[in-house]
């Protein structure tokens, strides 16, 4: 099957792997319809090339593809992108769903869903499904579209410093949606809720979701903002418990498992922590998360071949090296100054190369200094300044020794 390239990528984007008769439907489908289109591998770094897929007018992922399913691609998508209109844009193509992947489906927002079957009769059927989702008719059910708009808007607010006519905008039209039928079900009381969080009401907020939830047990977003508001504030049993809860109903979303493992990490219980890490990883070899994870815990246990091996393959190792910069800084501050350069000396190996960044020699640096070694302080704030040319604390700290070794010179 021939790939069409077009000057610009706006074809249709199309991840699966050569399982023959479905990549034959997707192909033959889209060459009727003369849409461009590029076929990838579902093992295809998704992060590294995201400047591009974003513009594609509709993404296909199968569901069962052989070497990564579905659920882990729609998952990275909304990891770099957590706006981004998977209701809209993406078409999910699946041959046996189960009971978990229609779970599945509606956690992650999914709308357009195709069942293939390999029969000529259902295939000419799915050719017309397929049609039609690449039609720009509008959408028939304006109320719908309304309420799929605002819960965007919803989720695109900024954490904080929102505009109180901004908040009241929106509120006005959820209670306008509200007004119609059955609209005051579990969306309205969850969107409530998230316009009281950001009015800084919470307790309010977590009255809303719970009504949500009771109004609708399975209601997705409502455990999602209890989880993420309870981790915000550092309840981590009640985060944990909400999240068991929904692993009876799937237990295949990669996000909650990685979730999971930092919940347990942070209350010190790393075999709980790496059983998690590891069954996310098993549903998806590229969870960058859970890599990391893993790659921390090596860490901490003095594995560090393990923990390089781990980061090497994240593609968010940064996130990381941040932790790790954090933990050395933590260590200077209390004056552990020997410990905390055991420390850096460690990060050092283990992160790619592309993520030991200035700020990772600057805190070394600066340790130095702390300790009364300018010289050694003035080496490693050089080398921050060569990754990093305009760092100015970096700058800053290096005048400053450059000025105390003057004054003692004179």
């Amino acid at each position: 099957m021939t790939v069409i390239q077009a000057s610009r990528f706006n074809e249709i984007l199309v991840i699966t792997d050569d399982q023959s008769w479905i990549w034959s439907f997707v192909g033959e489908s889209l060459e009727a319809l003369k849409t461009p289109y590029v076929r990838l591998p579902s093992t295809v770094p998704i992060r590294q090339s995201w400047e591009r897929f974003k513009n594609s007018h509709r993404m296909i992922i199968h569901w069962e593809s052989k070497n990564r399913n579905g659920g882990a691609i729609i998952e990275e998508i909304l990891e770099i992108a957590p706006h981004f209109n998977v209701a809209d844009r993406i078409i999910v193509l699946t041959t046996n769903p189960t009971h978990e992947d229609v779970v599945y489906f509606s956690e992650l927002g999914l709308k357009r869903i195709m069942r293939l079957r390999h029969r000529d009769q259902d295939l000419l059927k799915s050719r017309e499904e397929f049609f039609g989702h690449f039609k720009n008719a509008p959408e028939k059910d304006q109320y719908e579209l309304a309420w799929r708009a605002i819960q965007q808007a919803i989720d695109s607010l900024p954490h904080e410093n929102i505009p109180p006519e901004t908040l009241a905008k929106i509120d006005s039209k959820v209670e306008m949606l509200g007004a119609g039928p059955n609209g005051r079900g579990a969306r309205y009381l969850d969107s409530k809720g998230s316009i009281a969080l950001a009015r800084g009401q919470n307790a309010d907020a977590l009255s809303f979701w719970q009504g949500a939830l009771d109004k609708n047990p399975n209601y997705f977003r409502s455990y999602k903002n209890l989880i993420n508001y309870h981790r915000k504030l550092g309840n981590r049993h009640e985060a944990y418990g909400l999240m068991q809860k929904m692993q009876t109903l799937n237990r295949s979303n990669i996000q909650r498992l990685v979730g999971m493992g930092e919940i347990q990490v942070e209350l010190n219980d790393e075999m709980k922590a790496e059983h998690y890490f590891r069954v996310a990883l098993s549903f998806d070899p590229f969870a960058s998360g859970a890599l990391n994870g893993l790659a921390e815990i090596r860490f901490r246990q003095g594995d560090l071949d393990e923990s390089r091996r781990l980061l090497s393959r994240s593609q968010l190792a940064y996130q990381t090296a941040a932790r790790l910069n954090l933990m050395g800084i933590d260590m200077v501050r209390k004056g552990q100054f020997e410990k905390a350069l055991t420390h850096y000396t460690k990060a050092q190996y283990v992160l790619p190369q592309q993520d030991k960044g200035p700020l990772l020699f600057y805190n070394i640096g600066l340790c130095y200094y702390r300790w009364g070694k300018p010289s050694m302080a003035m080496q490693f704030l050089q080398i921050a300044l060569i990754k990093e040319p305009r760092f100015k604390k970096a700058e800053k700290l290096l005048e400053e020794i450059n000025r105390q070794l003057g004054i003692n010179a004179a």
